[in-house]
């Protein structure tokens, strides 16, 4: 019996150990290690391979505290939210079931969300009552006083439409938490 599979079912949080074992060559964020230890028992690890960086896969979890000497097989945990399911290892049908559970993913996501227009302003300076640098320059000063921003303020024009553009964009969701109450 291999110890800690409940342990790494809930710090994956996988349904099961998955079936699928490793193929030896490409990489992997997650995957069950089943490691071998001194005293002839065996315990479930997670393990990670990064081709490009490790030679062999990496124990990055360990539930107990016995040493172990060797990696046997591992199973790796596929990545849920890819979304190419052409790379999926399974048949026909079962891809097309997926890519419906995805596009109803996608639409349960959308759901309640409503399309907001945002118009920006005409004004370069995005606050109507600032025309050139100076004012928006004092404007910064300003605004960065009453609401207690340290940091240096822009001097250049392209940094001071970027700064006013933030500050905008900062004004209108105040305004729009305002309007909600």
């Amino acid at each position: 019996m291999i110890k800690y599979e409940k342990e790494i079912i809930e710090w994956l949080n996988l349904p099961s150990i998955p079936k699928k074992k490793w193929d030896g060559k490409n990489g992997f964020r997650d995957g069950v290690a089943v490691i071998k230890h001194n005293i002839g028992s065996e315990s479930y690890a997670v393990a990670t391979f990064d081709p490009e960086s490790d030679k062999e896969p990496r124990i990055k979890k360990v539930f107990g505290l016995e040493p172990y000497f060797e990696i046997g097989d591992i199973f790796v945990v596929p990545a849920y939210m890819n979304e190419d399911v052409e790379s999926f290892d399974l048949d026909d049908e079962s891809k097309k079931a997926a890519q419906r559970l995805i596009d109803e993913a996608h639409e349960l996501e959308m759901e309640g969300v409503e399309e907001k227009k945002v118009e920006l302003p005409k004004n370069e300076y995005f606050f109507d009552h600032i025309h050139n640098d100076e004012e928006a320059i004092a404007f910064i000063k300003s605004w960065n006083k009453s609401n207690r921003i340290k940091g240096r303020i822009p001097t250049d024009h392209e940094t001071i439409l970027m700064k006013l553009s933030v500050m905008w964009a900062d004004a209108q969701k105040r305004n729009n938490k305002r309007n909600k109450k």
